[in-house]
């Protein structure tokens, strides 16, 4: 296997929550593999920074967080021995800025090894009814575009972005794939980073990223001269066949991989890794469109 030999060394996963990311994640490292690129072993992700800050958050009282076990009303809580972590739902801004200030200092001092650094990034719109208190909660791009703009937090990391794959899914597919996650309640931060434990989220968690707003951070990847691929999840086969083009023109960029207008498919590089059930009953062609990353979004549409 060989260095990926790149100032370049991080590929960013993002979307709202329940898109797919970490399978995403997971099924680039199998192509990477495949193509002898080497990359750290551990997924960098904003989950495991909010986790530890709900940890944080349990030493100092629990206040700014609950668990489904927690007495209604109640202000604060602590852990007994045999009360689980997982699930868990934050009160306020507190956490999730906390996550924030500590997800992307950690992109910014990660370690140049030579490898790639697989990282995932959720975000999006509340959409949670108004007389919900939680509605308030922000994990819009648009707010940390404001914060990157105001210095509140770190954007050396930007640099060091090799590329940009947003994800996408409808809500009813979102829904789908989040009943299809489980975590025991002994998982710890190990099966995070290593992306073999997922916590499902119920609707209130799902819906603080309830619409994806993207499109208000695009332009500072595009201005770090980030190349963006945008696959939306279906929920089948399609996902699958978008990730491995998009390797493929990550991997191997003096491919050929994306022509104007054209329709591909790749079931040949698909076959390496069996067969994925899919939800539908036909397969569609993969739309690929060829675009400058300083123009707009290399759209990967199925």
């Amino acid at each position: 296997m060989h260095s990926n030999g790149y100032e370049r060394d991080i590929i960013i996963v993002t979307g709202c929550n329940a898109v797919g990311k970490t399978t995403a994640s997971n099924y680039l490292r199998k192509l990477a593999n495949l193509h002898k690129i080497l990359f750290e072993n551990c997924i960098i992700s904003d989950s495991q920074c909010l986790f530890e800050a709900m940890q944080l958050d349990d030493q100092a009282g629990g206040l700014h967080h609950t668990h489904d076990w927690c007495t209604t009303g109640t202000q604060d809580h602590s852990h007994l021995p045999d009360r689980p972590e997982f699930p868990f739902i934050v009160l306020d801004d507190e956490l999730p800025n906390m996550m924030r200030q500590q997800f992307f200092l950690k992109l910014t001092e990660l370690p140049k090894t030579g490898k790639l650094w697989f990282v995932e990034w959720a975000a999006g719109i509340n959409t949670n009814p108004p007389e919900d208190p939680v509605s308030c909660i922000d994990y819009s791009y648009s707010l940390v575009k404001r914060m990157f703009h105001d210095g509140t937090l770190p954007d050396g990391w930007l640099k060091r972005i090799k590329a940009a794959i947003h994800l996408e899914a409808d809500n009813h597919v979102r829904f789908e794939l989040n009943k299809k996650r489980f975590v025991p309640s002994s998982a710890r931060m190990h099966a995070i980073e290593t992306g073999t434990a997922f916590w499902q989220k119920d609707e209130r968690v799902l819906r603080f990223y309830g619409r994806d707003d993207f499109s208000e951070i695009k332009g500072l990847f595009q201005a770090a001269g980030i190349p963006i691929y945008t696959l939306k999840n279906d929920g089948g086969n399609s996902f699958y066949k978008g990730l491995a083009k998009i390797a493929g023109a990550i991997f191997l960029p003096r491919l050929p991989l994306f022509f104007s207008g054209m329709v591909m498919y790749i079931s040949s590089m698909f076959s390496l890794f069996g067969h994925h059930k899919s939800t539908s009953s036909t397969e569609k062609p993969l739309m690929i469109k060829e675009t400058s990353p300083t123009e707009e979004q290399e759209k990967v549409s199925v």
